[in-house]
């Protein structure tokens, strides 16, 4: 759904937190999400990749058709891929009984997904992405609503799993925090410390163990930031100030000052205490779990609100990029509009523009005619929506803020240092690949591999256009580059025009798997300090079974000598 609406690695850098945060290893988690958002990029941003990709190779009358044929045809390689890829791909971040046993709703969930994006791809090639995720994602909520192929977790649940590896990538989390405790505890200087769920975020769930009263104490608590003792819901954190300041609600004292501690002593709303970090790991998985996440809420008054506000950050992000893509709506116009502007102009270095709708432009490079560039400032997945979505969200809990605005920023810019610098080397070595023409190292590349292989060159189309998108980052790019080489191609060994720009879509959307500037803008969100290579060893062996699959299936059902 995301990449249906905004492309640009999007997907990969918004799902990874959020596998990162469900306990799965950072480097699985971007494997994982690397590789099944090729299953989407051959529709990209609206449709992007095909209409604007292949644009220049049809005449305007024939765009139509030949772009819904492409897109069926890439649309049936990419969903036998799934078929027979997902089991495999789900056995890097889950165990294999346990993906044997739930086969029945991994297969439906996915059909869920590619069904209405394989039926849409034959009247439109903009929108199969976008609606088949929303509508898998409601049916993937379904069947877990109703349990339909579901098995019970702790069946496969490893033994030794740690359950605090269940929690928010956050360091501010509660799991963090009580993670902290442990290292602590292990110390000795604060062994008998108190730890128990928090519950202080949610503020109107309904039921006698919350009232409003308690809310306001717990707030009132939260702010003296006490260590030793936890009073109500608050979770110990090893970074608090000395053992002098307790509440002497939930801790006994007695004659001489010390604190009453036992194993099973329990607060005012009758929830159970865990007197040290090891105590998470006692009992079933659904306690141990509730002793770190707290147990299941239940809809009340105040839940969807709540909820709503807790989750504002994705599905605001989505909205914005649904609305600032789709063309008839119209945002997309004025975000992207060259005029009005002023111009300054530089000398030999070219002239640079600047529209009313901040659309950054250099025209004329170093006196190279047609040489140019530009940024769409507003458009491109920067300011709109992620910047303003967390300016919005910074401002809704600002009460909740564990750190400055200030120092937030600081955490980012460090965090985006190292990405930022090997991006500008990958984005200089792409414009180095793509410009000048036909004079272009890309172009010359393509075309005398079609000289050279001849017929056989069905087998290397694929691989041509995941070449473009390792390059480049895009699967739009990759087919402008070799695009206009596949036409030839096709035209000289006397095939289908558009099976082969299919076959080059799909292996340009598979490309996105190996992509530098994805694999480092993914590790960069889940702070995964990891070298390219590691994570290109896990993903290159399904881009090249994608390739490998597709080009069968287009041999099979397509493409005829």
């Amino acid at each position: 759904m995301i990449e249906g609406a905004s492309g640009f690695g999007t997907p990969v850098a918004l799902g990874a937190p959020m596998l990162v945060s469900s306990g799965h290893d950072p480097m699985k988690s971007v494997v994982t999400l690397l590789v099944m958002n090729t299953f989407a990029t051959v529709w990209g941003a609206v449709g992007t990749p095909i209409w604007f990709g292949f644009g220049t190779l049809f005449p305007i009358e024939e765009q139509g058709d030949s772009f819904i044929e492409i897109s069926y045809k890439a649309g049936v390689c990419l969903i036998i891929c799934a078929f027979l890829l997902l089991p495999l791909l789900l056995r890097i971040i889950c165990p294999w009984p346990l993906i044997k046993k739930n086969l029945l709703f991994i297969f439906l969930s996915l059909a869920t997904v590619v069904g209405p994006s394989l039926g849409l791809s034959f009247v439109t090639e903009e929108f199969p992405a976008l609606i088949g995720g929303m509508v898998g994602c409601g049916g993937t909520a379904m069947l877990i609503k109703f349990k339909i192929g579901l098995c019970q977790l702790e069946d496969f649940d490893p033994e030794d799993r740690d359950i605090l590896e269940i929690g928010s990538v956050s360091e501010h989390s509660n799991i963090a925090k009580i993670r902290r405790g442990r290292v602590s505890d292990s110390g000795g200087s604060t062994s008998n410390r108190r730890y128990e769920h928090s519950t202080s975020n949610i503020s109107e769930l309904s039921g006698d163990n919350l009232t409003s009263s308690s809310i306001r104490r717990q707030k009132s608590i939260s702010e003296r930031k006490p260590s030793g003792a936890i009073a109500e819901d608050e979770v110990v954190d090893s970074e608090y100030g000395n053992d002098n300041n307790k509440d002497d609600n939930n801790t006994g004292t007695d004659n001489t000052g010390k604190e009453d501690r036992t194993s099973n002593s329990t607060n005012e709303d009758d929830r159970p205490v865990v007197n040290t970090p090891d105590d998470l790991l006692a009992g079933s998985q659904q306690e141990m779990l509730e002793r770190v996440l707290g147990p299941r809420k239940e809809v009340g008054e105040g839940y969807v609100t709540e909820m709503l506000g807790r989750t504002s950050p994705i599905w605001l992000v989505v909205l914005l990029l649904v609305l600032t893509r789709v063309e008839d709506i119209g945002l997309k116009d004025y975000l992207t509009r060259k005029e009005p502007n002023f111009a300054i102009y530089f000398g030999t270095y070219g002239t640079f523009r600047l529209s009313a709708s901040l659309v950054l432009q250099l025209y004329n490079i170093l006196s190279y005619p047609g040489l140019n560039w530009k940024f769409e400032l507003l458009y491109l997945p920067f300011i709109m929506p992620f910047v303003l979505v967390s300016l919005f969200t910074m401002l809704v809990y600002r009460k909740d803020l564990q750190r400055s605005p200030k120092q937030i920023a600081g955490i980012v810019a460090g965090r985006l240092k190292n990405p930022a610098i090997a991006l500008l080397g990958a984005l200089c070595l792409v414009q180095l690949l793509l410009k000048i023409d036909t004079s272009a190292p890309a172009y010359i590349l393509g075309t005398v591999l079609a000289d050279w292989f001849k017929e056989g060159f069905i087998v290397i189309t694929p691989l041509l256009g995941a070449l473009g998108s390792f390059f480049s980052g895009s699967t739009t790019v990759s087919d402008l580059t070799f695009g206009t080489i596949q036409g030839l191609a096709a035209e000289s060994i006397g095939i289908s025009l558009t099976s082969v720009l299919a076959l080059q879509a799909v292996g340009a959307s598979a490309g996105n798997g190996i992509c530098l500037n994805n694999i480092i803008a993914a590790c960069a969100v889940v702070g995964l300090n990891i070298g390219e290579g590691a994570i290109l060893k896990q993903t290159y062996k399904f881009v090249f079974g994608i390739t490998t699959i597709s080009t069968v299936v287009m041999l099979a059902f397509f493409i005829r000598f």
